[in-house]
């Protein structure tokens, strides 16, 4: 690779079932004449499509990365991320990942990752959702954007772009994001915000929508409900636990008029309903059980001193309303609570995809 191409970004790809439509995309951005090299990623395409990858160009720019079974985009992306931080130079501004099926342009997808590369951020090829936008993709990025803002306090005009740049010192955070499919890039703009605020800028850019959207693999209502399960499940069991928990703090108050007595047995009761359901239901991880009790218990713990001082000082000043003060203290810790939870605790350990380059 010449002087001039190590300067370049490149292009990542993830490819599950494509068509024609992604050897002529790949066509168009070697005459891009933008980037650096261009990595696919084959999710484990079934074998009737094998003749699509074997019709890309042999070049020393492309490299094709094949899971053996389909692990998802989000594994696809990360595979690709960490191919690029093993093959390319190190002064390549970053790589840039767009979808298979030609709904983004080359000329768009150079226009972000130059703008991406010019200001060392993160860029998102944003959509301009139209008349022509089909009510699928309209429905389903109205979901995620109103998630994505109630839970960063940013707002994204467009969650399911999956058009980005990614800086090459920004790529090995991508790679730590720990989901796997289309839920990925939700998360990981939701990581990414939350640990780098400001670090984002928005790139305007045309999509072109074939046949309704309906080659995308994206089902915009069920993935975009799969992509804020994880949300409205430890909502729901916050709800649930919270329930659980003032029925008994309520009665134990009753009788002992003791707040931090009264604190102690609620926490008893709800801990074991808690902890089981966040770890199977909600988070749905395997790592160390012991370790994560452990982790569970000191978050609690902590969590339970916090809420009680909370209490006292709030009950002080509505007057002696120890229900109201308990409420509002509860309600203030939710969000810390779930991305401790998420980022410290439940984190799940899964195989790495099996390769062939």
């Amino acid at each position: 690779m010449s002087q001039t191409t190590d300067t370049l970004p490149w292009v990542l790809i993830p490819s599950y079932q494509p068509d024609e439509r992604l050897l002529k995309l790949v066509d168009d951005l070697i005459n891009e004449k933008s980037f650096g090299g261009i990595i696919i990623v084959n999710d484990g395409s079934s074998t009737d499509r094998a003749e699509i990858f074997e019709k890309l160009p042999k070049r020393s720019d492309l490299t094709i990365l094949t899971h053996a079974v389909n692990r998802g985009k989000g594994q696809a992306l990360k595979t690709g991320i960490n191919q690029f931080l093993l093959s390319a130079p190190p002064e390549s501004p970053g790589i840039v990942c767009c979808d298979a099926d030609g709904q983004h342009l080359p000329a768009n997808v150079a226009k972000v990752a130059a703008a991406g590369a010019e200001a060392g951020a993160l860029a998102l090829g944003v959509r301009a959702l139209q008349a022509g936008t089909p009510f699928r993709s309209k429905l389903g990025n109205g979901i995620t954007s109103f998630l994505f803002t109630l839970f960063t306090g940013s707002y994204l005009r467009d969650t399911q772009t999956g058009l980005r740049f990614i800086p090459t010192g920004e790529a090995g955070f991508f790679m730590g994001v720990p989901y796997d499919r289309f839920d990925y890039e939700f998360a990981a703009l939701v990581k990414y915000v939350s640990d780098k605020p400001g670090r984002m800028i928005q790139v305007p850019i045309e999509t072109v929508y074939l046949d309704g959207n309906a080659s995308s693999h994206y089902r915009s209502l069920k993935d975009s409900i799969t992509i804020g399960g994880v949300f409205i499940k430890f909502f729901s069991l916050s709800l649930s636990t919270a329930l659980l928990d003032y029925l008994v703090f309520i009665l134990a108050f009753h009788f002992s008029r003791n707040i931090l007595t009264s604190f102690i047995c609620a926490r008893v009761a709800s801990i074991i309903y808690n902890f089981t359901l966040s770890r199977s239901l909600v988070f749905k991880s395997k790592a160390n059980l012991v370790l994560q009790l452990l982790k569970y218990l000191s978050l609690v713990a902590a969590f339970m001193l916090i809420s009680w001082w909370l209490t006292v000082l709030l009950s002080g000043l509505f007057g002696g309303y120890v229900v109201l003060a308990k409420a509002i203290s509860e309600g203030g810790l939710f969000f810390l609570s779930f991305f401790i939870q998420k980022h410290l605790i439940f984190t799940r350990k899964k195989p790495e995809a099996r390769l062939k380059a």
